[in-house]
Formats: structure tokens, C-alpha cells, sequence
């Protein structure tokens, strides 16, 4: 993707999208239609994107580029705050914090 780099796209069963972009790589054995379980390994944090020539790396900062989204009644797709999402949760010791 021109501005997302190596990135994957998540549906959950109940129609959630969850996007991960800027990516180094992808994890062993992950293709299209992958069914994901909770705690897996999915890819590695890179800086890739922003360029049309694909697997275009180093234009800033290793980071994770982390989206939800949702549908509206009108099957709309939106954009969710994922800091306070993730920020909650973390409170609530339902993810861990990683250091790396």
C-alpha cells in the first residue's frame, strides 16, 4: 500500500477492522484468510510506506501504525480513538505493555 507499507488488515467476527501498517514483515505462515487467535504473532514493527516503489523502507521512525474501525447503520466505514481504547485496556491489565 502506497502510504501503509507492508500492513494487515483484520476483520473480527463481528465486523470490527483492525489495521496494522508500517510493518518490516509478516509472521511465518500468514496469507489472505488466515484465521487469527488471540496472542498471536501476526508481523514485525518496521518503517515501511510512503513511496509508490513497493517495500520502500526508511523515510522515518520504526513504529506500528494501529487503526479500528467500524461501520456506522449505513454501512459507513469510521475511524475509533485507539489510544483511549488501548489505554483502557491496559489499565484494566488486559494487555501487557511491551519494552523492547
Amino acid at each position: 500500500l502506497e502510504l501503509g507499507g507492508w500492513r494487515i488488515g483484520i476483520t473480527s467476527d463481528n465486523g470490527i477492522y483492525y489495521y496494522y501498517a508500517h510493518l518490516d514483515s509478516y509472521a511465518d505462515n500468514m496469507a489472505e484468510g488466515t484465521k487469527i487467535r488471540k496472542g498471536q504473532l501476526i508481523g514485525y514493527m518496521g518503517d515501511s510506506g510512503y513511496s509508490k516503489v513497493e517495500g520502500t523502507v526508511g523515510k522515518f521512525d520504526v513504529h506500528l501504525h494501529f487503526g479500528i474501525y467500524l461501520n456506522d447503520e449505513n454501512k459507513q466505514e469510521f475511524s475509533v480513538n485507539s489510544y483511549s481504547i488501548l489505554q483502557y485496556l491496559y489499565q484494566e491489565k488486559k494487555i501487557l505493555h511491551y519494552q523492547y
